[in-house]
């Protein structure tokens, strides 16, 4: 008795949308022109159409990546450049202190220049000295004390010598004194030039890593705006094709409409399985079919037409109408999700719907009808 009264609450319902879809259409004799399936060229062409789509997904995933490693790139060559900065900033202040030791060298040099010519002054004092020594009588004093005849004599010559050999000493002195000088002038000036060679390599180091610095930015952005700018040419290439693709299908559904205008009592037998599944498994209940298939396998309109109902519909869950003319109608029910709304133009094999178990069915499948001015009419007898 429960069973026979949801039946009949079911039965109520859609036959009301029935009445209601019917009551306000226009009673006519002539035939509605419907269009005929879709040629192979319409088929192809929205295959293409739809592998074009997944391309220009793909290619602008791809672009904006490029352009998010682009503004990484960007944020990294300013941290470069402030680094170039401060590197020019460090060469400058290395070339003031090369500049400084040269500057310093060159007195050292000078000073090193003046010290050996006292040397040599000196030198030639010492041996200008010795010479006068030995002129005197072969360098022997003593001897030639003892040969003068003049007490007074003894007197100026003792002075004489000693005058000489504080001299002599004075001169050794000095010359070791500038001996000296010179020595740790020299070391003096092998540091400077040791730290000068050091500055000088420190600086030819900070050039060469600016250069590479410089060069790898330079190539890797190059690079990456040669790989934008394809992407990009390519992406306009995919739109021009796109819009072409779209306009050519555009003018092969109204080719189709005018071409072929058969009406829909004319299709028996000749009409595709509104879930594309091999092999059909399929149980009749009720006054029509229910198409046993997998959540969300594509539900497609067995003929084209008007959608005159989308939306739920209780114990019909998801549920789409779709008004082929002359009085025949098609009814998906239990789908998953709808694809196509009220008012809207569908053709044949257009998907509209996915499969699914809404309305409370246990089982995932496509509930399916045809009607005819409302009475429902086998729907296997219609499909090929």
């Amino acid at each position: 008795m429960i069973k026979t009264t949801l039946f009949r609450s079911r039965e109520y319902l859609i036959c009301a949308i029935f009445f209601c879809l019917f009551i306000n259409k226009p009673i006519s004799g002539t035939s509605t022109l419907q269009a005929a399936p879709l040629p192979s060229s319409t088929r192809e062409t929205q295959h293409r159409l739809k592998k074009l789509d997944a391309q220009i997904g793909a290619l602008q995933q791809k672009l904006k990546q490029a352009n998010n490693r682009r503004e990484v790139l960007d944020k990294e060559l300013a941290k470069t450049e402030k680094q170039i900065s401060a590197s020019i900033l460090k060469q400058r202040q290395l070339q003031k202190e090369i500049n400084d030791k040269e500057e310093k060298i060159k007195i050292l040099q000078q000073q090193n220049h003046q010290l050996n010519q006292q040397l040599s002054t000196q030198q030639e004092l010492l041996a200008k000295h010795v010479r006068s020594c030995y002129q005197i009588g072969e360098y022997q004093p003593l001897k030639w004390l003892l040969s003068q005849e003049n007490p007074g004599s003894f007197s100026r010559v003792m002075s004489y010598y000693q005058y000489i050999i504080k001299s002599r000493k004075e001169l050794i002195d000095e010359i070791e004194t500038a001996h000296k000088q010179l020595t740790q002038t020299r070391h003096h000036l092998q540091e400077e030039l040791s730290t000068k060679h050091q500055l000088q390599k420190q600086l030819n180091t900070q050039q060469q890593k600016l250069i590479e610095t410089k060069k790898y930015h330079q190539s890797v952005i190059g690079a990456l705006n040669n790989d934008i700018q394809k992407k990009q040419s390519r992406l306009k290439e995919f739109k021009r094709n796109k819009e072409n693709l779209t306009h050519l299908l555009a003018t092969l559904a109204k080719q189709s409409l005018r071409e072929n205008h058969k009406p829909f009592h004319q299709m028996r037998r000749k009409m595709p399985y509104p879930v594309t599944i091999k092999p059909h498994t399929f149980k009749k209940m009720n006054q029509g079919v229910t198409f046993f298939a997998k959540e969300g396998t594509p539900v497609i309109a067995i003929y084209s037409g008007k959608v005159v109902f989308s939306n739920w519909l209780k114990g019909y869950g998801l549920l789409l109408i779709i008004d082929h003319g002359n009085g025949f109608m098609s009814l998906y029910a239990h789908n998953e999700s709808l694809f196509k709304h009220k008012g809207e133009e569908v053709l044949q094999n257009e998907q509209i719907a996915s499969v699914g178990h809404s309305g409370g069915i246990k089982e995932n499948g496509l509930y399916f009808e045809i009607r005819h001015h409302g009475k429902a009419v086998s729907p296997l007898s219609w499909l090929s």
